[in-house]
Formats: structure tokens, C-alpha cells, sequence
């Protein structure tokens, strides 16, 4: 008996252990993340906004020291990815990869099954410029050029439109706008993405196609598409002979791919103040700026509060440049 009761004592004195072990502080408060976080891409893999996730979910999953795995969730005007992430647990463990098409853009649009502000926005890590491309034996030499021929016939002047509302048709939208071009008498053609419009473009049958400057590159390279100017005041590595737009005379020419995190709102602030500091870290990382290189982008890091006003004041310049388009 004695020893029985000795035995129950024991483990009476294990359980009780263990349960003190499990309600300590130290214990409850386990930092953020320990487990994988599921990073989701609403687009297809192989695209532009696949390639920066991937650079971006390396080095995030380095600085975290969890795997940070990407999930394609393309279709469905990203409507799916997006609520897929708002609607999971306010955990840290679903983020999506913000960027225009998944916030700012979407303003132009109407009875979306979400409010734009009900998000946790930030902090943002990557981004870079459009690219304004013709075929690789067009006469066209300078962006300039290109805004003359279209000046000189505007009614016959093609170019590559994907729906009319992607960052790229954004894009021309504002090139045109900066240039004095009357966007509503041109011909845009429609195309299922800025892979096929450039195709079409190289082959000579619409005069101006564009997209990130990441997707030209290769075409850029093999001599099938000429790139006239990349948007903004820079110039990206990858395109070395494309002036920028500020460079060609149209400094108002300067929407920019950018892409952050977002998650469902009410994160915990330990989970933001965690991303923002892995953010802002892997911006310093030279080994991240070279890669951010090859894709034809650059760190562009910036806080939740900032990343957040800029993305929903964005959405108003979309709107205007849609009026404007309308009329």
C-alpha cells in the first residue's frame, strides 16, 4: 500500500509540475512564429508576382526561422487569395502578398465582398518599375518617339490592355495622361495577361505592350522587344539601356509595382512588430538587394502606417485615371 501510494505521489507531483510549467508565462508567451506561415500569392506560378514572392519568402523565412511557404491562389480577379487570407485566424501564420492588384487597384471596382481599410496592411519590402516595350525592330528609338507617333494618329495607335484593370493598363493609362495623349480615341487590345500582349507586340501586330520590368527582361535580352523607358525617376540594373520616364521627359509617369505583407486585421502587435522588424532587416541585406536586382526591383521598405496610407491613397489616383479614361 504504501508503496502504491508512494507511486501516486509521484505522479501527482509530475502532473502538478507540468501543469505549473504550462501556465507559466514563459511558456505562454512563446514568441512569434513557431510554426510554417502559408504566404499567399494571388496569382499563378511563373508569373512576376510569383518570382517576387519567392525572393521575398526566402529571406523572410531566414530572419523568422520558420519556413514561409508560398500558396498560389490565382483566379477570380484575386478575390479568392484575398479572402482566404481576411478570413483566417488573426494569427500571423496566413499573410497575403500585397500589392496593387489585391488592394489599391481594386478601388476602381464596386461590390466587393470586403472594405479595402478592414485589413492589416504592412510593412511593404519590394517593388519596381513598368516598363513601356515595342517590337524589337520598331523605328520607335525613345519613349518620346513613341508619344509623337501616337500624337500623329492617335485613332490608329494600338496598345496591350489585360482587363482593363491591372497595374499595367494603370500604367499606360498615366503615360498617356502625362503625355497629352487622349487615352479614349486610341485602340487598346485586349489580352489574358501582359505575356501574351508582348508576344503580340514583338511580332508587330499592336505598337505598345509594357508590364514589370521584370517580365520584359528576357524578351528585352533576345532582341524581340525594345524597351522604351521604365516608370519613375530610376533606371533598374536589369534593364541598363531603358531611361526612365523622369529621364524621357514624363516625371509624372510613375506608378511602381510594390508588394508587403497583409493579413487579417486585429494581429496581434507582437506578430506586426516582428514582420516590420524582419522587413526592415532583409531591406539591408546586400545578398537580398543583388537578387531583388535580377527581377528588375529594389527594397522599398516601409512601416505598417505608411505602407497602409499609401496603398488605399493610391486607390484614389486609379480611380481619376479610370474617369479619365471613361469619358
Amino acid at each position: 500500500m504504501a508503496t502504491r501510494f508512494g507511486r501516486w505521489v509521484g505522479w501527482g507531483a509530475i502532473l502538478v509540475a507540468t501543469v505549473v510549467v504550462l501556465a507559466s508565462p514563459g511558456w505562454a508567451a512563446r514568441p512569434y512564429p513557431q510554426k510554417a506561415i502559408q504566404y499567399v500569392v494571388s496569382f499563378a506560378p511563373g508569373g512576376g508576382s510569383d518570382v517576387v514572392a519567392r525572393v521575398v519568402a526566402k529571406y523572410l523565412s531566414a530572419e523568422l526561422g520558420v519556413p514561409v511557404n508560398v500558396v498560389n491562389k490565382d483566379g477570380g480577379n484575386q478575390i479568392p487569395a484575398i479572402l482566404s487570407v481576411l478570413n483566417a485566424a488573426p494569427d500571423g501564420y496566413t499573410l497575403l502578398q500585397e500589392q496593387p492588384a489585391n488592394s489599391s487597384i481594386k478601388a476602381i471596382l464596386k461590390d466587393l465582398p470586403f472594405k479595402l481599410e478592414d485589413r492589416f496592411y504592412g510593412p511593404l519590402t519590394i517593388g519596381g518599375p513598368n516598363a513601356f516595350v515595342a517590337s524589337g525592330k520598331s523605328p520607335w528609338k525613345t519613349l518620346k518617339d513613341m508619344v509623337d507617333a501616337a500624337k500623329k494618329d492617335v485613332g490608329s495607335f494600338t496598345w496591350v490592355r489585360t482587363g482593363g484593370s491591372s497595374l499595367t493598363d494603370m500604367a499606360m493609362l498615366q503615360l498617356f495622361d502625362a503625355a497629352g495623349i487622349d487615352a479614349t480615341k486610341t485602340k487598346p487590345v485586349d489580352f489574358q495577361g501582359v505575356g501574351p500582349g508582348n508576344i503580340a507586340v514583338a511580332g508587330g501586330h499592336v505598337m505598345l505592350g509594357g508590364g514589370g520590368a521584370g517580365s520584359v527582361v528576357a524578351m528585352v535580352m533576345s532582341g524581340d522587344l525594345k524597351a522604351l523607358a521604365v516608370t519613375g525617376d530610376k533606371r533598374v540594373p536589369a534593364l541598363p539601356d531603358a531611361p526612365s520616364a523622369a529621364e524621357s521627359g514624363f516625371p509624372a509617369s510613375n506608378l511602381m509595382n510594390w508588394y508587403g505583407l497583409s493579413g487579417p486585421k486585429n494581429l496581434p502587435q507582437e506578430v506586426i512588430d516582428r514582420l516590420d522588424a524582419a522587413a526592415k532587416k532583409i531591406a539591408q541585406n546586400p545578398q537580398f538587394i543583388k537578387e531583388a536586382e535580377q527581377v528588375a526591383s529594389y527594397p522599398i521598405y516601409a512601416p505598417p502606417a505608411q505602407a497602409r496610407e499609401y496603398a488605399l491613397k493610391e486607390g484614389e489616383l486609379y480611380k481619376r485615371l479610370v474617369a479619365t479614361f471613361s469619358k
